[in-house]
């Protein structure tokens, strides 16, 4: 008896379950609340205006910018003086420099390869196809107050150049021998 019972039992509650009776009898499918209205807060006033076109050539022409004002007067950039333009226009960056380069130098031509690997001295550096046993010992390059410098292992200068474009420089060996590097 005890077994028809709970098969009973258990059969109502699967008909009950499939029969698509939800748990809303129960309470726990009602809508959650809405939310609390929000209170309107004053925004002020916006204005606007147009904003003047940019002008590379005002600085030339003896006009200044205005004072910014609003949200700009509060950037501490916006204050800023303007950076100074590049001295020349044929100073150049590292990345400027990387890759493979033709090097005079001492009589011969052979190619320089400049990297950003760091190494002894700079960035790693090295040539093919020169006899020469100085420029065969390049090593390292590096940029200092607008020079390219050429170094070997032990950290010692092999020469010193600078820019004439973006795709030559010129200089000299710490021999005086002059080296130019083109591309």
């Amino acid at each position: 008896m005890e077994l028809r019972f709970h098969t009973f039992v258990t059969l109502a509650l699967a008909a009950l379950m499939t029969s698509g009776c939800s748990l809303r009898l129960f309470g726990r499918n009602d809508p959650p609340p809405p939310p609390a209205p929000l209170t309107v807060a004053p925004a002020g006033t916006v204005t606007g205006s147009a904003l003047p076109p940019p002008d590379a050539a005002g600085a030339a022409t003896g006009t200044t910018a205005e004072a910014p004002t609003g949200l700009a007067a509060l950037d501490p950039s916006a204050n800023a003086a303007p950076a100074p333009a590049a001295a020349t226009s044929n100073e150049l960056g590292r990345t400027d420099l990387l890759g493979g380069w033709t090097m005079a130098a001492a009589g011969e031509s052979c190619q320089l390869f400049m990297t950003l690997t760091t190494w002894a001295g700079g960035y790693r550096a090295s040539t093919r196809g020169c006899t020469n046993a100085s420029l065969q010992g390049i090593s390292a390059w590096n940029i200092e107050a607008g020079q390219v410098q050429l170094f070997n292992d032990a950290g010692s200068t092999i020469a010193r150049l600078y820019p004439t474009s973006k795709s030559q420089l010129d200089g000299q060996s710490t021999g005086g021998g002059p080296v130019t590097l083109t591309r």
